[in-house]
């Protein structure tokens, strides 16, 4: 009897091994490189530069699986600056990711903690600035469209599992203050819904949409620098590929109200197309128009890039915006501190030149 009760207990740890198999994965990205500005504040600039194209983190996943297609996950990742040292995300540790859940095959994602929107997770995927562009090609100052990714605290998250192509998500964001229903100065509440289309049959065509919404003063960087009580923004993007030829086209249409009633409607039209020369050598040129009621924008961006291997690439990266019909100096993607005007050109026109280096690990 104790020869089977030995027995039993041996095969019954066995099978739990074989389903309770868990992972941490270590992940990140560096890049960095140098930056020529042709006129910032009336000046020329040239430095050195962090985050070029992607910008730099690192960042924990873990993975355990609980048997019947069902698995407890977290991520924990955090945006830093290569050239100081110094953590992006305001400071905050984990200010990219920092969510736990539970993810099963047949019902899909659920995560609870801080994440990035379906506005950033499903369109932005069609931008130039993914597709090929350098971080100075996403859509004025300040992420107003929210395309370069703005990270949602105390957020419930559902992404479904896929179905005929297609993914539906939805999020919600909590204010965390009581008596705020609408959001509270500093602590908005945040909605989100998305849907992303990949083709089962392997077409060379997807297609995504998503809408956002934020209540509550002061919660980004857009809603501080327009004294914005709520922002809302749709966005829809494609991309189809012809042999070694990809198009990609964004659109995203965003209202930011004021605290005292007035709207400031920005719309852009965006559209890439990216040459694989080779699997190494890929080329990509864009345009984007910026339409806002106080003016206007042109933003031309092109690149070229080489990949020494799987992890690592060298590029160069050229962005150009043109500011007309009352739109002021131009300055895209420039200014780091909201209320100043740090990083626009004295002129209607800035063009920015880099050279740099990324390594994925």
């Amino acid at each position: 009897m104790r020869r089977l009760t030995i027995a039993a207990a041996i095969a019954m740890a066995t099978a739990g091994s074989a389903y309770a198999q868990s992972s941490v994965t270590l992940y990140g990205i560096v890049s960095t490189g140098i930056t020529y500005i042709s006129n910032q504040g009336g000046k020329s600039n040239v430095r050195l530069d962090s985050g070029i194209n992607q910008a730099d983190r690192f960042g924990f996943r873990g993975n355990e699986d609980l048997g019947g297609g069902l698995r407890a996950i977290f991520t924990l990742e955090s945006g830093f600056d290569l050239s100081t040292g110094k953590l992006g995300n305001g400071g905050a540790l984990f200010g990219r990711r920092a969510y736990v859940g539970m993810a099963s095959d047949r019902f899909g994602t659920l995560t609870l903690g801080r994440d990035y929107d379906f506005v950033y997770d499903f369109t932005s995927l069609y931008s130039n600035v993914v597709q090929f562009a350098p971080s100075y090609s996403f859509h004025l100052a300040y992420d107003i469209d929210r395309i370069a990714g703005e990270a949602v605290n105390n957020a419930v998250k559902y992404r479904s599992p896929q179905i005929a192509g297609f993914v539906v998500g939805g999020m919600y964001g909590f204010s965390n203050v009581a008596g705020s229903f609408g959001g509270a100065p500093g602590n908005p509440r945040v909605y989100s819904v998305g849907f992303t289309f990949v083709p089962s049959s392997g077409a060379p065509y997807s297609l995504a949409g998503a809408f956002t919404k934020t209540n509550g003063a002061a919660g980004t960087l857009a809603q501080i620098a327009l004294n914005a009580n709520s922002i809302e923004t749709a966005a829809a993007g494609g991309r189809v590929t012809f042999g070694p030829v990809s198009l990609n086209g964004l659109y995203t249409y965003t209202n930011a109200t004021s605290v005292t009633g007035a709207a400031l409607i920005t719309q852009v039209y965006e559209a890439g197309l990216v040459y694989q020369f080779t699997p190494f050598l890929n080329t990509g040129a864009g345009y984007a128009y910026i339409d806002q009621r106080t003016g206007k924008f042109h933003l031309v961006s092109a690149t070229i890039d080489y990949r020494l291997s799987k992890r690592t690439d060298v590029y160069l990266f050229g962005t150009w915006q043109h500011a007309f019909a009352g739109a002021g100096p131009a300055g895209n993607f420039l200014v780091v501190t909201p209320g100043t005007t740090n990083g626009y050109s004295s002129s209607a026109n800035q063009l920015a030149v880099q050279l740099g280096i990324r390594q994925l690990f």
